[in-house]
């Protein structure tokens, strides 16, 4: 692993290590989202969950090469509550640079009390360059109530 790779991982899975309480998910985009499965054993204490959460967002941000840090190109749309009762949030991915490229995305459902509700991992592939693209973050569990979704962190690689 480079220097390079070692110092985003760290800085990225350490800002994310704040936020992740709840469990990660990836999904593949173009123009949508592919849920993958959720997490399977939920239960346990909060720092246990922080830890498989943290866990998995290091594993998924360890498989990224070359990557920069890129939040201030991805915007989380409303949360909607959809028909099985999870939340979903449009994100809009906006490539700035010349080359396509492909994001590795992690947002944050809040309550209204900005209390953090879940956390998923979303990959949009094939940005084009000086393009967009649109990807669902689909909470791991049923959520209801007001919420928000924030991007936490965004790798472009």
């Amino acid at each position: 692993m480079t220097l390079r790779r070692s110092v985003l991982t760290a800085a990225v899975a350490g800002g994310l290590s704040v936020t992740l309480l709840a469990g990660c998910k990836s999904s593949t985009s173009g123009s949508g989202s592919a849920p993958g499965p959720a997490p399977t054993g939920i239960g346990g204490s909060a720092s246990s969950l922080a830890s498989k959460a943290q866990s998995a967002a290091s594993s998924a941000l360890s498989e990224i090469s070359g990557g920069v840090l890129a939040a201030g190109d991805v915007t989380a749309g409303p949360v909607v509550i959809d028909a099985d009762g999870h939340a979903a949030s449009q994100l809009t991915v906006e490539n700035k640079t010349d080359a396509d490229h492909d994001y590795t995305v992690s947002v944050i459902f809040d309550d209204s009390g900005g209390g953090l509700q879940d956390v998923v991992v979303v990959n949009v592939s094939g940005v084009p360059g000086h393009g967009e693209a649109r990807a669902t973050a689909k909470s791991n569990r049923k959520l209801s109530g007001s919420l928000t979704a924030k991007v936490s962190a965004a790798v472009r690689h």
